[in-house]
């Protein structure tokens, strides 16, 4: 007994279709349905549109959030606004090793739809995900030579500046500018956790403002870090520097709507004007990452930290003797008597010893500060108007402020 199948239409048009990428999917599934459609990334950006309106934004998708990493069967409801106007659509995932990698969206107001929609976009979204993970292969392969390149690049392994720019220009890097090392990390960072797909979204993030800059991203990704070499004209001065600071902070702002901005910290390196000199910015960037994060500074550049990244690298046994040389016997005055003559100390020295800020500050009586820091004069003995000694003492209280004791 013979069985015999029929394949719907719709099905061998999609096929069809699916030689011409997701243009030519998202171009035959409005033809199928008569209805716009759209295909976004993962962050709600478009990357195909068949619809005659412009400026069209997609607003809110229902597993926007709680839809990451679970196969969705059925289509969900999503709004999209175009020109002032909120006009409900349908959406199905798209899903690519278990991770929401887009969404294929048919714009349509009606409350309900047939099942036969459903099983369209399904198909349409399972087309998606093909093509979207023969692209991602390729750029993998693509990917291992460029990251090599770039490991190399950022530990100094490359000596000769002709290789470095002969190299980058494969892939449209040109290291005759002026770079800056910018470095991004994700703060906690659990490898065995879901923080690998938040690295992901990151990383896309940070790439793709870059592009909208009309600048080739030179970046790379590091277990919870993400390394941005970011490009300057040789007289870029502080321009540049402002340039860089609104680029984190767009990152920040752009990383809110994911819940991502509590946990991402950046460093910026000096930017080197020769491109076997790269390195050192990464490791400047490190190190401004680190102490950001000490210091709660939310853009730190390591050309603006003086002291605390001298005293960063020094030998902990020297810092720890100085501490305890210039304020040690204070802080042990402190325990002994339960007083707090150390935290006056620390808002005096951060109102640059400043008689009237602090007092204003602290809600205290001029005369009431006075006698304080007469006896921290006696504990101490030294002055605290001579210069050397303030120097000192701004110096040690960094030193407990970096953790160093």
């Amino acid at each position: 007994m013979e069985i015999s199948f029929s394949v719907p239409d719709y099905l061998q048009r999609l096929l069809v279709s699916s030689q011409k990428g997701m243009e030519g999917i998202a171009q035959e599934l409005a033809d199928i349905l008569s209805i716009p459609i759209l295909i976004a990334d993962p962050l709600l950006n478009q990357i195909v549109s068949i619809w005659d309106k412009e400026g069209a934004k997609i607003e809110y998708i229902e597993t926007a959030i709680n839809g990451l990493n679970q196969e969705v069967q059925e289509p969900v409801s999503c709004v999209i606004s175009a020109a002032e106007e909120l006009i409900k659509g349908v959406c199905m995932e798209i899903h690519v090793d278990g991770r929401v990698r887009g969404y294929v969206i048919a714009v349509n107001d009606k409350s309900r739809f047939p099942l036969e929609l459903s099983e369209i976009l399904q198909f349409a979204s399972t087309l998606c995900s093909m093509e979207i993970q023969n692209t991602l292969t390729m750029k993998q392969e693509k990917q291992k030579l460029r990251e090599v390149f770039l490991y190399d690049l950022l530990y100094g392994n490359i000596k000769k500046r002709e290789d470095i720019i002969s190299y980058g220009q494969i892939w449209g890097w040109d290291f005759q500018q002026a770079h800056t090392a910018v470095v991004f990390s994700l703060k906690d960072f659990d490898y065995f956790s879901d923080d690998r797909h938040l690295i992901d979204l990151l990383f896309y993030m940070i790439e793709k403002a870059m592009l909208d800059r009309r600048q080739r991203p030179i970046s790379i990704r590091k277990r919870g870090e993400i390394i941005l070499i970011y490009p300057s004209s040789p007289e870029g001065g502080t321009d540049h520097h402002s340039e860089i600071k609104e680029f984190v902070s767009l990152i920040m702002y752009l990383s809110k709507s994911h819940h991502l901005s509590v946990r991402i910290a950046a460093g910026i390196g000096r930017r080197r004007m020769l491109p076997e000199e790269i390195h050192r910015s990464y490791q400047e960037a490190k190190v401004a990452y680190e102490l950001g994060l000490l210091l709660n500074i939310s853009v730190p550049f390591f050309s603006s930290l003086g002291l605390e990244r001298i005293l960063y690298n020094h030998d902990l046994h020297d810092l720890k003797e100085y501490y305890e040389h210039t304020l040690g016997e204070l802080e042990k005055y402190d325990l002994e008597h339960e007083s707090d003559l150390m935290s006056s100390l620390s808002i005096f020295a951060a109102n640059q010893f400043d008689l009237t800020k602090t007092a204003e500050g602290m809600y205290v009586h001029r005369n009431t500060l006075r006698y304080r820091f007469k006896k921290i004069e006696e504990i101490l003995g030294e002055k605290l108007d001579d210069m050397n000694i303030r120097l000192n003492i701004i110096a040690a209280l960094k030193i407990k402020q970096l953790g160093k004791i």
